[in-house]
């Protein structure tokens, strides 16, 4: 089968941003396929049980088909969907979220589709060291390869991360680094680079005329400053009628787009309306607790695996003067829940794998409304479900797109007790 050309129709494009085509009595998933194309597939490879092939050939182009707007976007394996226009995305992954979701949709429950917004740009990218016959290059890997792509401006990322790229290009070297992280924040930039040893040069009139905190990661993941004194760097969130700042490390998580971010955090706020006490279970640095506890005055008792951003929560939170705490703790495997029962709110935000434990102990904990973000919509839904078991009713339902021209979608859901 690997190697064989086959001709199919595409169907419809699944979570992740692969297409489903029927190919000869056989089913094949294909990046960049639109449904109603009619297509020659090379069979490339097996993953997790299913075929996967690429295109060879548009036969016959569906009506949904429009040109990519990014040369690189059928290489590149950030952008799997530029091959149909942002409002057909929006509807996509809104019914992505919509459909994972229908079994707890009631006729009452409040749906959000995503409303498509141009010029939404990504402020946290990973470039991968690559080379060709033009010498080193920040690019992004190409789909389902670890091979980097070169390109000159990225149509998804700030303007200013597409500058500070070539500025790196050109003045620094790049021998011995395998990726350069960047993380543009109100005031500055946090500027990563991933090598066994520190970068060689580091310096230049072009790129210390931007506002830039330089962090060495070691293979161990261990993250040291490269120049000191360490500059402090921020991110404006919304608190009700105002904004706060937060500090934000290089290892702190935050959501890779600012308008989505707030979006996000203004969202929870209405639904939340003014508890006294919110458990925010995959804390991260405070992004989610922190604002609306500035703006309800609201006590937050959250617990996140990551070290550094539990006391990177903690100092945020006393910047703040809200009151909170914050543990140390893995949240998929067996941690006293204690501090967590009695919580009027539960913020929820796991990564990709879900957040089953905790709703597998959703019966003591108890809170009156439960806030969850899924980033897969397959793991939101398995934990709905589990919520549901247990007497909780989904009120509301939002879609949210974070990545535009990715396969990725936010689902957001609102849950209260019966």
């Amino acid at each position: 089968m690997i190697g064989k050309t086959l001709k199919g129709r595409a169907g419809p494009i699944l979570p992740g941003g692969e297409a489903l085509v029927h190919a000869d009595g056989d089913t094949v998933l294909v990046a960049n396929a639109v449904p109603g194309d009619e297509l020659a597939v090379h069979i490339s490879g097996k993953r997790r049980g299913v075929w996967r092939g690429e295109i060879v050939e548009v036969l016959e182009a569906s009506d949904q088909r429009i040109t990519p707007a990014c040369p690189v976007a059928t290489l590149c394996g950030g952008c799997a969907l530029q091959s149909i226009s942002g409002s057909d995305q929006a509807k996509l992954k809104s019914e992505w979220v919509k459909s994972a979701f229908a079994p707890f949709i009631k006729s009452d429950t409040a749906w959000l589709p995503i409303v498509w917004q141009e010029d939404r740009f990504r402020r946290r990218v990973r470039w991968s060291v690559g080379s060709d016959r033009a010498g080193l290059f920040l690019g992004f890997k190409a789909f389902a390869s670890h091979q980097p792509v070169r390109h000159r401006d990225c149509l998804v990322v700030t303007p200013q991360l597409n500058q500070l790229a070539r500025l790196i290009e050109k003045n620094m070297h790049l021998n011995g680094v395998a990726s350069v992280q960047a993380l543009q924040l109100n005031d500055g930039v946090h500027l990563i680079f991933e090598t066994e040893h520190p970068p060689e040069s580091i310096a230049t009139d072009e790129l210390d005329a931007l506002v830039l905190q330089w962090w060495w990661r070691d293979a161990q993941g261990i993250t040291r400053p490269l120049k000191k004194p360490v500059i402090p760097l921020h991110d404006q969130l919304p608190a009700g009628d105002l904004d706060v700042a937060v500090t934000v490390g290089p290892d702190g998580f935050v959501q890779g787009q600012v308008e989505g971010n707030r979006e996000l955090i203004a969202q929870i706020q209405d639904w939340a309306g003014k508890p006294r006490r919110i458990a925010d279970l995959f804390c991260g640095i405070g992004n989610l607790s922190l604002p609306l506890a500035a703006a309800s005055g609201a006590e937050v008792f959250g617990a996140e695996l990551n070290a550094a951003s539990v006391r990177a929560a903690a100092a945020n939170a006393k910047a703040l003067h809200v009151k909170a705490s914050f543990t140390e703790a893995n949240l998929f495997e067996d941690f006293d829940i204690e501090p967590y029962i009695g919580a009027d709110l539960l913020l929820l935000d796991p990564p990709r794998r879900g957040a089953k434990r905790i709703c597998d102990q959703i019966s003591r904990l108890l809170p009156e409304k439960i806030i969850m973000i899924s980033c897969d919509v397959a793991a939101g839904a398995r934990d709905g479900a589990i919520l549901k078991k247990h007497g909780y009713q989904l009120k509301a339902l939002r879609a949210l797109d974070l990545f535009p021209g990715a396969g990725h979608v936010e689902a957001m859901s609102l849950w209260t007790r019966i």
